[in-house]
């Protein structure tokens, strides 16, 4: 779609909202931030972006048929941490997706939910209210049904997923509210920024890259982040560190660890090395971001008791931890 204005006005989002009202203004808030539109060529800063006669404004439609329609059941083993009627906190092994998207129709955590739930005759109902706004940690967006978090395909580790309608919005209400505990742990390049002794209190704010849409970065104008990090192992090049995240952003731990000069082993995207030498100076290939969801601790949607739950560390992991010299927790 491409519109040429022949008058101003004094929002994007809000023209766009107006002059395709099928579309929520929420769904074009996605669609900006996401760098799916561009104005005279470029990509806007944010959606509330002054227009003038002459700017020119291209994007595609948003899709607004809901996701869940074109989901599949799949049968898909996961380990399971914890199960119940209400809730399925599974061990995501790295390189699956959290839900469909381009290049991933299926075979992901939210079709093995569907799998599970359909041996268990169990009805799962879709959340789509949920403000983008209110928005956490990699949070799935509107439309997923079991999704209150997500984990980058390549993060594994704890993955909390909700059976009812019930769980769902308690889940919602534990992320918004800071009720959940998350700890990981993270191989990244040493830097003398990182904490001596003791932990080190991460408070940078964080917003989507201006030019890179792919990447978020510190600034001034960004949503507030806290991450609190601490050494559990060294060498004189990399080091291993748990993260604790006390707030919830979109690539919040990569982005915090790229402010400190100790990006993520694997994570080109943040500036982390894709090559290393092992402790026999033999080249070591690093494919992927090293980042695993450790621990996990929520309140029980029905009951209120605290749930807490451990992924035990993949061999991967263990493996390139022990050719880099880095030893890992009990």
């Amino acid at each position: 779609m491409r519109i040429q204005l022949d008058a101003s006005h004094p929002r994007l989002d809000r023209f766009l909202s107006e002059s395709l009202p099928q579309v929520p203004r929420n769904k074009w808030d996605d669609w900006i931030r996401e760098g799916r539109v561009t104005l005279n060529g470029a990509v806007p800063s944010k959606g509330g972006v002054k227009l003038k006669i002459g700017d020119v404004i291209e994007t595609e439609l948003p899709d607004m048929t809901p996701p869940a329609r074109h989901l599949v059941a799949e049968t898909i083993d996961l380990p399971t941490l914890f199960e119940d009627a209400q809730l399925w906190i599974v061990d995501k092994p790295s390189g699956l997706v959290a839900h469909p998207g381009p290049g991933h129709s299926g075979g992901t955590v939210v079709n093995a939910l569907l799998g599970r739930l359909k041996a268990a005759a169990t009805t799962l109902a879709v959340d789509s209210t949920q403000d983008s706004d209110e928005t956490e940690e990699e949070e799935a967006p509107r439309g997923w049904p079991g999704l209150v978090h997500r984990l980058d395909r390549y993060t594994s580790g704890c993955l909390c997923l909700t059976k009812t309608a019930e769980a769902q919005a308690s889940l919602q209400a534990q992320f918004r509210e800071r009720g959940v505990e998350k700890r990981y742990l993270a191989m990244v390049r040493h830097s003398p920024k990182l904490p001596q002794l003791g932990s080190l209190l991460i408070d940078a704010p964080i917003a989507r890259h201006r030019v890179d849409r792919m990447r978020m970065t510190i600034a001034a104008s960004g949503r507030p982040s806290l991450t609190r990090i601490r050494i559990v192992s060294r060498t004189p090049s990399v080091a291993l560190v748990e993260c604790e995240l006390l707030t919830g952003r979109t690539h919040q731990i990569r982005a915090h660890l790229q402010h400190l000069r100790a990006p993520l082993l694997g994570d080109g995207l943040y500036g982390g090395p894709m090559r290393w030498q092992d402790t026999d100076k033999q080249p070591l290939e690093l494919p992927h971001p090293f980042l695993h969801a450790w621990k996990l601790a929520v309140d029980h949607p029905i009951s209120g008791g605290r749930i807490s739950v451990e992924a035990p560390i993949p061999e991967e992991f263990r493996e390139i931890a022990a050719r880099l010299g880095l030893a890992l927790p009990e």
